[in-house]
């Protein structure tokens, strides 16, 4: 190991001595300025090499008797005289769309210079293929680090980078939440010249690996194709260069004045920064059995996720993951690199292959007599499925029901043929004769629908998003045919994708909270569920088999029951949001971006949802109508559990 930068480049820089002096000679003459007196022993040490002392003794000749006639007024301590000489002698060439500028290149080692003229096009080629990792949303940074494209669209990184926006869920990453709850968003620029305005823009679309703490550190993203950006060839064996050979990094050097002292960082990298910089040096160490590669470049922290390239042809030699400004320069070899980006790759292809989905023989379903609308009383207490108004003409077809009802024990389900899911699903639920069962179901698709009217595996295959009952498997699963009623639960006709951040703990118990409630007569109710559809939802990305499904982020629920004292049918809806539906009914803005689940009133489901819920508005203890102006309270409850929930209908005289 170095004691610090230099003594890197003194290993790797035979006359240090002749050239930090002619280099402190040259900016005191720019300079002109007469200087205070220096300790002769500030630039011996760092002038200090370890050649015969003959060399030494005949540098001593040629320096003047006063030192401090070498070093400018501001240069009275040995770090600043350090940083001025390894300006020279390890610059960080800004990069331009014409490719490296060597303009500034004085007294830059002779060795590094051939290599970059004689290979200026592979090595500007490389620099195209270098992005800044800009943020969106993010509380504070403007940009992550530096990435490089190994593929059309596949970027790598450093984990550390990666998880300034995105995060390991139990599979599969996301999206960090960022300012006002939007999720941060992430692009590659392949540009950010100084000077320079223009961009060359790549969204991050996906996260398809971050490395654990004790794996090197790197991170896989996916981005949109950006032709003018190159891949980088990525060496998929032990890198073959040895120490003393001439590499570089190419990335995105930040301004870092916590830990580092302003005014050498400035001389060093010319008080520019987070803009696209090429600094060259030499291989200088191989440490953990040829994982880490060590070299004496110039970097900042913005340059993490940065390549280290081989001056010879600009093949990328390693990942660069860690610095310390004028120390240490660490770099993950390209080997391992390229070993991890097999395996994640191998396992993506593998888990996003669109696995064959079983499908219920429709025959096997025809005695199914789905959803009682008659189940808690007839007449005024009957609840029947929601009217379908703007959605009649969506409701997929179904073989052997004119009337577009998929019926199954105990439930039922009205699929939309547009977005291939549930548009409305309605159970009874008997709380008295519920029976405790295994879980036994495996997700099929129903035979009775196109196939082009629903979704299979494949939407689930690759992504973090859960298979979410619409109907919950617990429900029907009473009376005779109990177990095969939960069976029936588990057809992706029931399902919909949903993040696995939702806060579902009061969403999924609020049956358990009515059946329990002493104003429930014979612990009997009817649940009607759906997700809320808007042109807005998002698309899902890069999935295989489904490329063009909406993900809705809302779900709305409504109960009915009958009320124990009264004799008269209740009904109360909720929704599941993190803001869309009732940020403008809460007392807070900040709602929005946290899922939770609140008691509205049915109504504004029925005007968000497009969907006719009859009778059900005017049995709502909330109200029927939407008012103008209501307390808060009133207007959105938030569920915390059974002592949140308002059941008892309107006292009629």
């Amino acid at each position: 190991m170095y004691r610090n930068q230099l003594d890197q480049v003194r290993r790797n820089t035979s006359d240090l001595t002749e050239r930090a002096a002619r280099i402190l000679e040259n900016r005191r003459q720019k300079a002109m300025i007469a200087e205070p007196p220096v300790p002769r022993s500030t630039l011996e040490s760092i002038t200090e090499v370890v050649t015969p002392v003959a060399s030494a003794e005949r540098m001593a000749e040629r320096v003047p008797e006063r030192m401090s006639e070498l070093m400018p007024e501001a240069l009275g301590e040995q770090g600043s005289a350090e940083a001025i000489v390894l300006a020279e002698l390890r610059p960080a060439f800004f990069v331009t769309d014409g490719g490296i500028d060597l303009a500034d290149a004085v007294e830059a080692d002779p060795v590094l210079l051939e290599a970059i003229r004689d290979n200026e096009a592979a090595l500007a080629k490389a620099c195209k293929g270098v992005g800044r990792i800009d943020l969106i949303n993010h509380f504070s940074l403007p940009y992550a680090g530096t990435g490089f494209l190994i593929d059309d669209t596949l970027v790598v990184t450093n984990r550390h980078v990666a998880v300034e926006f995105a995060e390991r869920l139990r599979s599969g990453y996301r999206f960090r939440k960022g300012r006002f709850g939007a999720p941060i968003e992430a692009r590659m620029d392949y540009r950010r010249f100084l000077g320079d305005p223009t961009h060359l823009r790549a969204e991050v679309n996906e996260v398809l690996y971050i490395a654990r703490d004790d794996e090197p550190d790197f991170a896989l993203l996916r981005v949109a194709t950006q032709p003018e950006a190159p891949k980088l060839d990525l060496l998929g064996q032990r890198p073959k260069i040895d120490f003393g050979d001439p590499v570089a990094v190419i990335g995105y050097p930040a301004e870092d004045g916590d830990r580092n002292d302003q005014a050498l960082m400035a001389e060093v990298f010319r008080g520019q920064y987070q803009v696209k910089r090429f600094a060259p040096g030499f291989l200088t160490d191989r440490t953990d059995n040829g994982i880490t590669l060590m070299a004496d470049y110039s970097s900042l922290g913005g340059n993490s996720g940065s390549p280290l390239i081989s001056l010879s042809d600009g093949s990328c030699q390693g990942l660069h993951f860690a610095g310390r400004f004028m120390e240490n320069n660490y770099a993950v070899a390209a080997d391992v690199i390229e070993a991890a980006r097999r395996q994640v790759i191998t396992h993506i292809v593998v888990s996003m292959q669109p696995f064959e989905t079983p499908v219920t023989d429709k025959e096997t379903l025809r005695e199914r007599k789905g959803y009682d609308p008659d189940f808690l009383g007839n007449g005024a207490l009957s609840v029947p499925l929601p009217g379908l108004k703007k959605w009649a003409t969506d409701a997929a077809p179904v073989d052997g029901d004119p009337n577009r009802e998929l019926r199954y024990y105990n439930f039922s389900v009205i699929q939309s043929a547009t977005r291939r899911l549930p548009l409305v699903t309605a159970v009874n639920i008997d709380g008295a004769q519920a029976v405790k069962l295994k879980r036994k179901g495996r997700w099929r698709l129903d035979g009775r629908l196109e196939m082009a009217h629903q979704i299979g595996n494949t939407l689930y295959a690759s992504n973090p998003f859960d298979r979410g009952h619409m109907v919950r498997r617990r429900d029907p699963g009473w009376g005779p045919n109990a177990q095969d009623a939960e069976i029936d639960t588990f057809h992706y006709t029931n399902c919909v994708p949903q993040h696995e951040d939702l806060n579902q703990k009061d969403w999924v118990g609020l049956e358990d909270y009515v059946l329990e409630a002493a104003e429930t007569r014979d612990f009997r109710v009817n649940v009607l569920t759906g997700p809320v559809f808007r042109e807005t939802d998002k698309h899902m990305k890069h999935n295989v088999g489904d490329t063009d499904v909406q993900i809705p982020e809302e779900f709305w629920k409504v109960v009915a029951m009958i009320d124990s004292e009264t004799g008269r049918l209740s009904a109360t809806g909720y929704v599941l949001s993190h803001g869309p539906m009732i940020r403008d009914l809460v007392e807070s803005v900040f709602v929005y971006g946290n899922y939770k689940t609140y008691q509205v009133r049915i109504a504004l489901i029925a005007e968000q949802t497009g969907l006719d819920f009859g009778a059900l508005t005017k049995a709502d203890p909330l109200g029927e109508d939407l008012p103008d102006e209501a307390q808060f309270t009133m207007v959105a409850r938030p569920i915390e559990g059974p002592g949140s929930l308002l059941l008892s209908p309107p006292r009629l005289g």
